[in-house]
C-alpha cells in the first residue's frame, strides 16, 4: 500500500508538474498578448470597422453607389482582421511612430504608457461610435423623410375596374403629397417599371433617390373600398407606419387627402393652411364616373390617334354622370390637345377652341387643379401667347409639382423662347422628379444643346437612351446633334433606329425622319417619304410642317417656306421653333421667312 501510495504520489506529482507547466505557458502567452496590445488592437479594429461600415452605408446612399460596394467593404475588413492582429504582435505604436516590438523598451512603465495610448484611441473611437449611433437614432436628421415615391398600388381582385382604381390611387396620392412644400415627390412616370418587380425596397429607394416609399393595395367589397398602405424607410427597410383605410367608392378622391394628411403626420411635416384645406375638401363623384376617368387616362397614355378618340368618349361619358367632375374636363382638354399634336390626326386650329373651353371649365370647377392650368398653358402655347403660356405652366407646376411632364413642357417652352439658362434649371428639376424617364433627360439635353453645351447635351441624351434604347425622341435628338456638328456617319445609326421606332400615323415624325435622311445625303429616302405623305394628304390630314421638313432635307428652300406658311395657318405646335432651331438657318436671309418669324411675335 505504501509503495502503491508512493507511485501514486509520483504520478500525481508528474501530472501536476505537467499541468503547472502548461498553466505557466498559458499565463506567459496571455501576459505577452497583453503586453503587445493584441487585445486592444482587436477592440480597436472592431470599433473602427463598425464606424467604417456606418460611413460607407451613408456614402452609398448619398452618392447612389452600386450595391456591391457595401459587401465588398465588409469582406475586406474581415480579411484585414487577422493581419491586424499579427502586425500588432510584431509592431508597437510609439510617440516616434510605429516600431518593431523588439526594438523598444519592455519595462512596466513603458508597457503601461503604450497601453494607455491604446486605451485613449479605443475609448475615443467608442465615443465616436456611440455619438454616431445616437445621432442616427435620435438626431434631427436620423429619420427625417424629405422625399417620397408612391409605388404602384396593387389591386387585390380579378376585376379590371379595380386595376384602374389602383392606377388612379397611385396618381392622385402622389399629386396630393406633392402639395406639401417641404416634401419632394417622385413623378408617377418613373413608377411603372416597379409594378411587377422583385427588387427590394432599399434598392428601389436608391434608384429613385428617395428617403421613403409608400407601398399599398386596394380591395373592393361591393361599394366599399379597403386601402392598405405602409410607409417604409428606404434607407433602413424599416416600416415607419402602416394603416388600413375604408371608404365608399364615391368618396375615393376625397380619401386621397385623408391618406396624404396621415402620411404627413407620420413624417412630422407642417402643412400650410392652403394644403390643409385642400386635403379636407369634398371630392365626391360616382363610381362609374371614376372608372371612366381612369379608363380615359389609360387610353391617352397609348399615344395614338385612335386611343385619343376613345379617351374623349370616356371623359364625355364621365361628364354626363357628374357634370362638375373637374378632372374629367381636364381629360377632355388633354385629349383635344393631343389630337392636334404630333401624335394626333387633326388640324390644330380645329382642336384649340375645344381644348381651351374644357380647360377653362376644369379650372372654374377646381381652381387648384394643376392639370387644368397646365392644359391652359398648352393651348396658349399653340396660340403663340407666350406670356400666358408661361404663367399657366408655372401655375400648373406649383399646384402639382410631382408631375414631371409639367417640367418637361415648361423647359421646352423656355428653350423655344431662347431662355436656355432658365430652361436648364427647370429641366434639371424634371430629372430629379423623374429619374427613370428618358423624356426628362432628353429635355435637359435639348436645353443644354441650345445653350451651346454640346458635350453635356450628348451625355444627357445617352443617359436617356440607357433607360429606353428605342425611345424615338432621344434617337432623333442624338441624330440631330451629330448632323448639327457635321458628324453624319455617327448620325446615321440613330436615324435608322428612329425609323424603326416612330408610330406609322405620326406624319410629323416621318417628316423629321426625311429631313435627317436628307441631312446625311440620303435624298432617295427623303423623296420616298415625301411621296408617301403627298399620297396620304389626299385622303387624311397630314400636317404641313412635315412637308416643310422634307423640303428642307431636299434643300428646296422655296417649297420649305411655302409649307411653313401653311403650317402657320394650321397653328402647328412645331412652329414655336422657328426662331431657335438650326435647321432653319438656311432660310434666315429669306425675307419671307423673316416676315413669318415676325408674325410669330416671339418675346424679346
Amino acid at each position: 500500500m505504501r509503495e502503491s501510495g508512493n507511485l501514486m504520489s509520483k504520478g500525481s506529482y508528474g501530472l501536476c508538474s505537467g499541468l503547472s507547466g502548461r498553466r505557466i505557458w498559458e499565463m506567459r502567452l496571455l501576459s505577452e498578448i497583453k503586453r503587445r496590445n493584441v487585445l486592444r488592437m482587436a477592440a480597436l479594429y472592431l470599433v473602427a470597422a463598425w464606424l467604417i461600415m456606418q460611413v460607407a452605408g451613408e456614402l452609398i446612399d448619398l452618392a447612389h453607389l452600386p450595391d456591391w460596394i457595401g459587401p465588398t467593404v465588409l469582406a475586406l475588413l474581415a480579411i484585414g482582421f487577422p493581419f491586424a492582429l499579427v502586425l500588432s504582435w510584431f509592431y508597437e505604436l510609439t510617440p516616434d511612430g510605429i516600431a518593431l516590438d523588439k526594438d523598444i523598451a519592455t519595462g512596466v512603465a513603458a508597457v503601461s504608457a503604450r497601453g494607455r495610448r491604446f486605451d485613449v484611441v479605443v475609448i475615443s473611437l467608442l465615443c465616436a461610435a456611440v455619438l454616431l449611433f445616437a445621432y442616427d437614432k435620435w438626431g434631427p436628421g436620423g429619420q427625417t423623410v424629405r422625399s417620397i415615391a408612391v409605388l404602384p398600388f396593387a389591386s387585390l381582385g380579378a376585376d379590371a375596374d379595380l386595376g384602374y382604381l389602383a392606377d388612379v390611387m397611385t396618381v392622385e396620392l402622389g399629386n396630393e403629397l406633392g402639395r406639401i412644400d417641404t416634401l419632394s415627390i417622385r413623378s408617377r412616370k418613373s413608377m411603372g417599371s416597379y409594378r411587377e418587380t422583385d427588387k427590394l425596397l432599399p434598392q428601389i429607394a436608391r434608384e429613385l433617390q428617395v428617403d421613403a416609399l409608400v407601398d399599398g393595395s386596394i380591395q373592393q367589397f361591393e361599394n366599399e373600398l379597403r386601402i392598405t398602405l405602409q410607409l417604409v424607410d428606404g434607407r433602413t427597410d424599416q416600416q415607419l407606419w402602416a394603416e388600413a383605410f375604408h371608404s365608399d367608392v364615391a368618396d375615393f378622391l376625397s380619401l386621397q387627402g385623408e391618406v396624404a394628411r396621415a402620411i404627413a403626420n407620420q413624417i412630422e411635416v407642417r402643412l400650410s393652411p392652403e394644403t390643409e384645406a385642400r386635403f379636407a375638401r369634398d371630392r365626391r363623384t360616382t363610381p362609374e364616373a371614376l372608372k371612366l376617368l381612369a379608363v380615359g387616362h389609360h387610353l391617352l397614355n397609348q399615344l395614338n390617334p385612335g386611343s385619343f378618340q376613345q379617351a374623349l368618349r370616356a371623359f364625355n361619358e364621365a361628364i354626363k354622370l357628374d357634370p362638375e367632375f373637374a378632372e374629367a374636363y381636364a381629360g377632355i382638354a388633354q385629349a383635344h390637345v393631343l389630337t392636334g399634336s404630333w401624335h394626333g390626326s387633326k388640324d390644330v386650329k380645329t382642336m384649340l377652341p375645344l381644348a381651351r373651353s374644357a380647360a377653362n371649365k376644369a379650372v372654374y370647377l377646381d381652381p387648384d387643379l394643376g392639370a387644368g392650368h397646365f392644359l391652359l398653358g398648352q393651348v396658349s402655347r399653340m396660340e403663340w401667347q407666350w406670356e400666358a403660356a408661361e404663367l399657366a405652366y408655372a401655375k400648373g407646376r406649383d399646384l402639382n409639382p410631382s408631375d414631371s411632364v409639367f417640367y418637361v413642357e415648361y423647359a421646352n417652352l423656355l428653350t423655344a423662347m431662347g431662355r436656355t439658362k432658365e430652361a436648364i434649371e427647370i429641366a434639371r428639376e424634371g430629372v430629379e422628379m423623374d429619374p427613370l424617364s428618358p423624356n426628362s433627360y432628353n429635355e435637359l439635353g435639348f436645353a443644354l444643346l441650345f445653350d451651346g453645351q454640346i458635350d453635356a447635351a450628348l451625355k444627357q441624351y445617352q443617359l436617356g437612351l440607357q433607360l429606353d434604347p428605342g425611345f424615338w425622341q432621344t434617337n432623333w435628338a442624338i441624330a440631330d446633334l451629330y448632323n448639327r456638328t457635321s458628324q453624319f456617319d455617327k448620325a446615321l445609326p440613330y436615324i435608322e433606329r428612329l425609323q424603326e421606332s416612330i408610330v406609322a400615323e405620326s406624319w410629323t415624325m416621318y417628316g423629321l425622319l426625311g429631313l435627317q435622311y436628307g441631312q446625311v445625303g440620303r435624298h432617295d429616302e427623303t423623296r420616298r417619304i415625301l411621296s408617301l405623305l403627298i399620297a396620304k394628304r389626299e385622303s387624311e390630314y397630314v400636317p404641313a410642317i412635315a412637308f416643310a421638313y422634307l423640303y428642307l432635307g431636299l434643300e428646296n428652300n422655296d417649297e420649305a417656306v411655302k409649307w411653313l406658311y401653311t403650317a402657320y395657318e394650321e397653328r402647328d405646335l412645331s412652329m414655336v421653333w422657328l426662331q431657335e432651331m438650326w435647321i432653319y438657318d438656311a432660310l434666315r436671309t429669306d425675307a419671307r421667312f423673316q416676315d413669318l418669324v415676325a408674325k410669330m411675335n416671339f418675346p424679346d
